[in-house]
């Protein structure tokens, strides 16, 4: 029992880190996603032809959301992703009423956001029956840390 709370994530539910709560955990990431839709607000053309995203870009898109999908698990802001998704979603129908289209980095952002969401239903739907992490992570929303199935299942094989 003492070798598992040594190895546990500082940050992690129960840790010795865990005094700050979530509320401040996830406040600390509302500037970034502000300044991700201000600039996502920014990235609409008038063109369609520009809104075309070259090859390269769709390469980098995987690890975009990969990266994503860490921050959002790992710092458990899942709340503060998905609203700042349906807000571009809610960006991108309203510019569209204007005969706006998004270009190529507003199509960057957009792919690795709903590539984020798809790896986060994928993770959660996967980890869904562990019963360890549904006690440690209990509530309506169930997004495991990474770290913490890191701890529970790989680590404790070594």
């Amino acid at each position: 029992m003492e070798a598992a709370r040594r190895r546990q994530h500082p940050g992690a539910a129960g840790g010795p880190g865990a005094q700050l709560g979530a509320s401040f955990l996830q406040a600390r990431y509302i500037p970034f996603f502000l300044i991700l839709f201000m600039y996502f607000s920014g990235c609409f053309t008038a063109s369609k032809a520009a809104s075309l995203m070259p090859g390269p870009a769709l390469l980098l898109v995987a690890p975009s959301g990969l990266y994503y999908w860490y921050l959002v698990t790992e710092g458990q802001i899942f709340i503060l992703f998905i609203f700042t998704f349906f807000a571009m979603l809610a960006l991108v129908l309203h510019q569209q009423r204007k005969r706006l289209f998004l270009d190529s980095n507003g199509l960057f952002l957009l792919s690795s956001f709903a590539l984020t969401l798809l790896l986060v239903a994928l993770w959660v739907a996967w980890l869904w029956n562990d019963p360890v992490l549904r006690k440690k992570y209990p509530g309506v929303i169930y997004v495991p840390e990474p770290w913490a199935f890191y701890t529970l299942h790989v680590s404790s094989r070594h």
